[in-house]
Parts: C-alpha cells; structure tokens; sequence
C-alpha cells in the first residue's frame, strides 16, 4: 500500500485515496476491533464483493491481528528486537 493511503486512513470514509471497496474493509476492520459486533448490512455487502472464502479470509486476518495485539498488550510483552548474547551470558 502506498504511504499516501497509510497517511489518508483517517480520513478513509471520504477519502478519494480508497475505493469504495476498501472503504467497507476498514469499517469492517474497524467494527471489528472496536465493538466486535458488525452491522449485518455491511458484512452482506463484503459477502457479495468477496465471496463466502474471501470474508473468512478477512475475518480471519483481522481477528489473528486483534489477537496477537491483545495477547501482547495483556502480557506487556517487550517487542524490541534484542542482539542475540553468546550461551552463558545473561
């Protein structure tokens, strides 16, 4: 993806940057994350432009990336990338 679109993300719902399909992944990513529950309307419409395997697939995505954050965030795991030692030395 562009950075032009990273940068435009918040405004998506407007933006000319993002298609109207895109526009329905990242409400839909949105819902997902911030209420869990997602308007059945909007999952119809991603139902019809990607097809039953193609919104499992995004669900999927989206729920493991939801997951892992959390599990992270819970445990306050260290994320930093840290030189490896040699065998012995703390």
């Amino acid at each position: 993806m562009p950075a032009e679109k990273f940068e435009a993300l918040p405004e998506a719902a407007t933006s000319p940057l993002f298609s109207d399909l895109e526009r329905r992944v990242i409400r839909y990513a949105e819902e997902m994350t911030r209420t869990v529950q997602v308007d059945a309307e909007l999952v119809q419409a991603l139902r019809e432009d990607l097809g039953e395997p193609g919104l499992v697939q995004l669900t999927l995505s989206i729920a493991a990336a939801n997951f892992t954050t959390r599990f992270n965030e819970a445990l306050a795991t260290d994320l930093e990338v840290r030189p490896a030692t040699p065998a012995g030395r703390p």
